[in-house]
């Protein structure tokens, strides 16, 4: 069978942050507590006029050649962030990409699992010989809802991940018959409308880890009696806040065998830490988690060689988990380094805890609006600062619920 995977990758972490030790003192709390227990220093935040198809366009453009845009057939965009009930963002990526007329494109739901579930089908599509040599572009994009005072408000973010798919790939090589699945119906956090984010934090942990050991048992039943420790040399977890991916990793080490904790925190710092170098820097990271991990542990994995296994785990509160697995390949940390993710992160802004309040009750305004122009004079015209003349796509206005977006 032939490679099918990733040949190109980019994140765009947003262009504010908020340091998590200034909103720990200002909701106080312990900053040192908080910081380690949500493993996040900074979380990013977008001004007003930036959503989540700016964000996919800003992600994307980067990696994309005008060779590329002709080459590609099947655009998809998982997000729980839309814009509009019906329309699909997606349409509106394409444009503003300026891709062929030729593209089926659509939009993916699914909780933080819509930015897999896009992947997956983008595989499936390769596999199945429908693409006639064609690729996918495939986003993954979110941001998080105001929740001020709240326990939750620690481990918010925002961030789009852009992949092409192809079966020429170059960053890794997805082992596409070996996946494992587990569902069931569950509210653990959910947005019933355009402002609501709402759900039980507790459910939502229970949730999360029983379809991890449900979705790696069907994993393993699919491929064989394997063993944890060796078969996989790097580890990936979706990341409701990184802190997370511990837990994660001490439940798959225990299934193999009982264990110390000392053990597994080995294990982890050797298997998993590295993923988590751009999620500290950016928060919750949605459907795109997995994406941001693989480029982190590319990164910032220093023993990370060709050939090498990840295992996955994506989640999407509801609830769906599957464990999936790849293999790195040999041009991988060179595409990731040449998309200066680093560098891009260091340009943000970083807002005061009273400028990220002002940001955030400014955007709940503008939601089912059907009039408005963001405002651009936010964080001391940071529009002018950073955006103004950088080919950035933003939005510029809503008239008549029609949204009307311009490069910067």
């Amino acid at each position: 069978m032939e490679k099918i995977g990733i040949e190109k990758i980019n994140l765009y972490g947003c262009s504010l942050c908020m340091s998590q030790t200034d909103l720990a003192v200002a909701r106080g709390k312990d900053p040192e507590r908080v910081v380690k227990a949500y493993m996040i220093d900074t979380r990013s935040l977008n001004p007003p006029y930036e959503d989540t198809v700016t964000m996919s366009v800003n992600a994307a453009k980067p990696i994309l050649s005008e060779k590329d845009k002709k080459d590609i057939g099947l655009l998809i965009v998982g997000t729980e962030g839309s814009v509009d009930f019906g329309k699909p963002i997606s349409t509106n990526i394409h444009e503003a990409l300026g891709l062929p007329p030729n593209v089926r494109n659509y939009e993916t739901k699914h909780a933080c699992y819509s930015g897999i579930a896009a992947l997956d089908s983008a595989i499936n599509w390769i596999a199945a010989g429908l693409n006639q040599g064609k690729k996918a572009l495939v986003i993954a994009t979110d941001f998080s809802r105001k929740h001020f005072h709240k326990d939750h408000e620690f481990v918010l973010g925002g961030v789009a991940a852009a992949v092409l798919v192809s079966d020429t790939p170059k960053v890794v090589e997805f082992e596409i018959e070996k996946k494992g699945f587990w569902t069931t119906n569950v509210y653990d956090t959910f947005r019933p409308s355009a402002v609501a984010e709402v759900g039980n934090n507790e459910v939502s942990l229970y949730s999360y880890m029983d379809a991890l050991e449900g979705s790696y048992l069907h994993y393993v039943s699919n491929v064989g009696e394997i063993e944890f420790d060796t078969y996989f040399n790097k580890n990936i977890y979706h990341l409701p806040f990184p802190g997370m991916s511990f837990q994660a990793h001490r439940l798959l080490c225990n299934l193999e065998r009982p264990r110390k904790k000392s053990e597994v925190k080995e294990s982890f710092n050797q298997k998993v830490l590295a993923s988590l170098t751009y999620a500290q820097r950016v928060g919750s990271t949605y459907g795109a988690s997995n994406l941001v991990s693989l480029c982190g542990i590319i990164k910032s994995a220093d023993d990370l060689k060709p050939g090498n296994r990840i295992g996955f785990f994506s989640y999407g509160s509801g609830a769906i988990g599957e464990f999936y697995s790849g293999l790195i390949l040999p041009e991988a940390k060179e595409i990731v380094d040449s998309m200066k993710i680093d560098q891009a992160l260091d340009l943000r802004r970083q807002v005061s805890v009273n400028e990220y309040e002002k940001i955030e009750n400014l955007r709940e305004s503008y939601i089912e609006n059907p009039n408005f122009k963001p405002d651009l004079s936010v964080a001391d015209n940071w529009y002018d600062a950073f955006y103004k003349g950088k080919e950035l796509l933003v939005l510029k206005e809503v008239k008549d619920y029609f949204r009307k977006y311009d490069w910067s």
